[in-house]
């Protein structure tokens, strides 16, 4: 393991869960589009859309979003790690 991944890993452990949950969240929606092919199109409520597909694709919006928040958390922690006193170069 780099030395750089272990003091992340040291320093902020919860990572680990994060990166569990945004590897979930992707095999959902892989699952999601396996079931659901014509939710590929990322449109918004079809009219006549059975009620579970219309569940999944609000569940595929919200998805998107959760993974989006993932990320910027991991960022946000990769700064904090990159400059622990909060001295931010900006």
């Amino acid at each position: 393991m780099k030395r750089s991944r272990l003091h992340r890993l040291v320093s902020a452990p919860e990572i680990v869960v994060v990166d569990l949950a945004d590897h979930a969240l992707l095999a959902l929606r892989l699952a999601l589009l396996a079931e659901h092919p014509p939710l590929r199109d990322e449109e918004g409520f079809v009219s006549g859309e059975p009620p579970v597909q219309r569940q999944a694709r609000e569940l595929l919006r919200r998805v998107r979003r959760l993974r989006r928040e993932l990320h910027a958390y991991r960022h946000a922690v990769d700064l904090a790690l990159q400059y622990p006193s909060g001295d931010f170069p900006f």
